[in-house]
């Protein structure tokens, strides 16, 4: 894959709690540089993203209620319509792990369609969180997301004790429970091109990752086909 087909399908994500502004202008404007197909920044950064990358073709994603995901289905649908008004192209959200672990389907799925709702037809993606879950609980996730509407089935949000690293196992697995409505985003310690390729040939459709220049400067140097 050249790299700017590459590229195109990284999600440059910077959700550190302690980014700086600067950090984060130097972090868009890396993305424009490189093509990246989104930047994934905290909400807060969202309208300074905007002004930085208009025109560029480099989208807007922020993520919501991570990676604990216990605010109410209220405060989530607000919180969506918020992001939408600073101009967010998409955005992952956390849905509430326990709600699903208790078997709790009914407030699981309402929340999810709910949010799918707000979004209208921006992309949502589903951090489903592995690291909490056992198997018949991923099956859950994925399923009634998909059912849901949502466009974009994660693995993870990669932070936090359920945020697990993303690995072709996980993709393999989700890829295998979905009817074809959905996508695949893999999350979690993502960081060199030998790993993109292994979850690109897994199935993954989109990669999130802090490490973006990093992998474009592996393909660069290492030769892999998939």
């Amino acid at each position: 894959m050249l790299y700017t087909e590459l590229a195109k399908k990284i999600q440059y994500t910077n959700v550190r709690a302690d980014a700086t502004y600067e950090e984060i202008k130097l972090h868009c404007e890396q993305a424009a540089e490189y093509g990246f197909h989104a930047v994934m920044l905290q909400p807060c950064w969202v309208s300074l993203a905007r002004k930085i990358l208009n025109g560029s073709g480099v989208r807007i994603a922020t993520a919501i209620c991570y990676p604990m995901g216990g605010e109410t289905t209220a405060m989530k649908v607000a919180m969506v319509k918020q992001v939408i008004r600073l101009g967010v192209d998409e955005f992952d959200f956390q849905p509430n792990i326990g709600f699903l672990r208790s078997g709790m389907i009914r407030e699981f799925v309402r929340e999810l369609e709910a949010i799918v709702r707000a979004a209208g037809k921006r992309p949502v993606k589903c951090m489903s969180e592995f690291g909490f879950l056992n198997e018949q609980e991923k099956i859950n996730c994925i399923t009634l997301a998909e059912q849901a509407g949502v466009q974009y089935i994660k693995n993870s949000s990669g932070i936090g004790p359920g945020g697990s690293a993303a690995t072709p196992e996980d993709i393999l697995f989700i890829k295998k429970h979905l009817t074809g409505r959905a996508k695949i985003k893999a999350s979690g310690q993502i960081k060199s091109y030998q790993q993109v390729v292994a979850l690109f040939a897994a199935g993954a459709d989109l990669i999130g990752s802090s490490a973006g220049p990093a992998i474009i400067q592996g393909s660069e140097t290492v030769s892999v086909s998939y």
